[in-house]
């Protein structure tokens, strides 16, 4: 029997999917609920708009410093216990954030929160591609990735309708302790049967998946992804509460809209792009459409107008996030043995932009002028449009070709 057959033949599968779903799920729920309860959080702490894109981006912080030792690592010693390490940490962090007082004290349990999120997101490629087949990781991954629309869309919806800030952070880090629970018991590196990965020094990992041009530019097109993701979904809710003069609870749900789109596109893209057999159309068109989608949906002159948008440049942030983030797997230079490493490079560089583009050069640029500051994230998706000409096709029609050479 061949690997793919392996993977068609175990339903333990879409367990595997589902743990890692609730596992991204929650840890996006504990990030988001800081934008979600902005109008409370800003006020007490003092923040400047530089110090809030800080301690919402702070869980991704995280990913900037151990993705790429923890995708190696995980290339040496498996997934489930890279990330059920991290899990430790995030549930620190997420529980006893009702306890902090000051911005140096958020941003550190912040940046504990993302611990497990950061170390999986490292290493979904390469765990995806442990059970699921080539020609269904496009699908697997696009579903792994609803968890992120789902946990940002709960947290701006709901965490304004907490009491008060401390029964929100306790209620993500009861539920946070459980999937970690769960996660233990359940995880498997690969299915029963599958054959074992060689075994060699972590250099060895990092030095191939480092030389691949491939990858960095995958690296750098998830970069500006992220950078505009989260200028949007971090500042919106915010944005209409002070310029529009929408309630929190109004705007955080306004906010999420941006969520749903993104669940319907990682659901519906991937599968298009598969039946298709063509990867790079999909990421350039989406990455362009996304981007004037979200300033128009900023200027637009209605609420309406504002929600169909917001659908919008979710939908096409759907449909870019699992493709790029399926790209480790897919590379014939990479592929299984190498994914973790890759997954590390990507990784680094998706958090770097998540962090900083926001924080260090957006919003000091913007201030208070939110015309420039999704005018800037905007742009940063017409430049993953711009990146994506350059990254080779990898559908599935091409992957034929090649097997047939």
């Amino acid at each position: 029997m061949n690997n793919v057959s392996k993977h068609e033949s175990s339903p333990f599968r879409w367990v595997i999917l589902l743990m890692m779903w609730a596992s991204l799920f929650i840890g996006l729920v504990a990030q988001f609920q800081i934008a979600g309860l902005a109008y409370k959080i800003i006020p007490d702490f003092k923040l400047t708009p530089g110090q809030y894109s800080l301690v919402l981006t702070a869980p991704m912080l995280a990913g900037v410093c151990f993705s790429f030792g923890a995708g190696a690592l995980a290339d040496r010693f498996g997934v489930k216990r890279v990330v059920a390490v991290g899990f430790v940490f995030s549930i620190i962090g997420v529980f006893f954030r009702y306890a902090a007082h000051n911005f140096w004290e958020m941003f550190v349990l912040m940046f504990l929160a993302g611990m497990s999120p950061g170390l999986l997101n490292a290493n979904v490629s390469k765990l995806l591609g442990a059970w699921f087949p080539k020609g269904q990781m496009g699908t697997a991954m696009g579903i792994y990735l609803t968890a992120m629309g789902a946990g940002i869309s709960v947290a701006l919806a709901t965490s304004a309708l907490f009491p008060s800030p401390k029964s929100a952070f306790i209620t993500a880090g009861v539920i946070m302790f459980l999937i970690w629970i769960l996660w233990m018991i359940l995880i498997k590196d690969k299915p029963e049967g599958a054959p074992d990965l060689p075994v060699m020094p972590v250099s060895k990992y990092i030095g191939v998946a480092a030389k691949s041009k491939n990858i960095w530019m995958v690296g750098i097109a998830l970069m500006f992804f992220m950078g505009s993701n989260m200028t949007f979904t971090g500042f919106f809710p915010n944005a209409l509460n002070q310029i529009w003069g929408m309630s929190p609870v109004k705007a955080g749900f306004m906010a999420s809209v941006i969520t749903f789109g993104t669940i319907a596109g990682s659901l519906v893209g991937p599968a298009l792009s598969e039946r298709m057999g063509r990867m790079k159309p999909f990421l350039m068109i989406s990455a362009l459409l996304g981007g004037f989608a979200g300033y128009g949906a900023w200027i637009g002159p209605n609420e309406l107008g504002m929600s169909i948008q917001l659908f919008l440049l979710g939908m096409f942030l759907g449909v870019c996030f699992p493709l790029l983030m399926a790209f480790p797997m897919l590379l014939p230079e990479i592929g299984p043995v190498y994914a973790g490493s890759a997954g590390g490079i990507i990784g680094t560089l998706q958090v770097i932009g998540a962090v900083f583009i926001p924080s260090a050069f957006i919003a000091p640029l913007a201030g208070q002028n939110y015309n420039l500051l999704f005018a800037l994230g905007s742009l940063c998706l017409l430049l993953v449009a711009l990146i994506s000409l350059l990254l080779p096709e990898l559908g599935d029609q091409t992957r034929r070709k090649i097997s047939h050479r």
